[in-house]
């Protein structure tokens, strides 16, 4: 058994799981590759405010499509104890990465995220959540090349978490002899 394998005894229970990865993992690269051409495109229009102001938010809110995704996906490959949809994004995002990260063994990529990239992407996800559900006008944020700086590298502290995760990440059956 690889170190970083969830070995199934069961022949169904494989298969839905190597669907489940197999639909995880087809969704995640789709709105990656869509969510880095908003980024490039957005970075082309830095200098004209309203295209720049409407491509970051529109940038913002991708992100946590593409977050929200993995998470629902990873979810289906490994649930969390008495996983729910509706729990907020933080205790989803937490549960489900610390699931998939001790059930593959990757305890420590998950650690290392958690201490030194996560605040950023919580302090997104309430802009996010402003933006949404704007109450103010000041909700309705406008960009700057710091705050657009910002959000490339939470993408990209993010999109290397998951490189890191996925890399030597396998699933594998034991077929018991009779």
């Amino acid at each position: 058994m690889a170190k970083h394998s969830k070995v199934y005894n069961d022949n169904s229970e494989f298969l839905k799981a190597g669907q489940a990865m197999s639909k995880y993992q087809r969704i995640h690269n789709l709105i990656k590759l869509d969510y880095i051409e908003l980024l490039n495109i957005t970075e082309n229009f830095k200098t004209s405010e309203k295209e720049f102001n409407s491509l970051f938010r529109a940038s913002l809110k991708s992100l946590f499509s593409l977050i929200e995704a993995d998470i629902f996906g990873l979810n289906k490959l490994d649930p969390y104890p008495k996983y729910s949809d509706r729990e907020s994004f933080i205790n989803k995002f937490k549960k489900t990465f610390i699931q998939i990260c001790k059930t593959w063994n990757k305890t420590e990529i998950q650690m290392e995220y958690f201490e030194n990239k996560l605040d950023e992407l919580n302090e997104l996800k309430d802009k996010r959540n402003e933006l949404i559900h704007p109450k103010e006008i000041k909700h309705i944020h406008k960009a700057t090349n710091f705050e657009f700086e910002k959000l490339k590298r939470v993408f990209y502290d993010y999109d290397d978490f998951i490189n890191k995760l996925m890399d030597d990440f396998f699933i594998s059956i034991e077929i018991k002899a009779f």
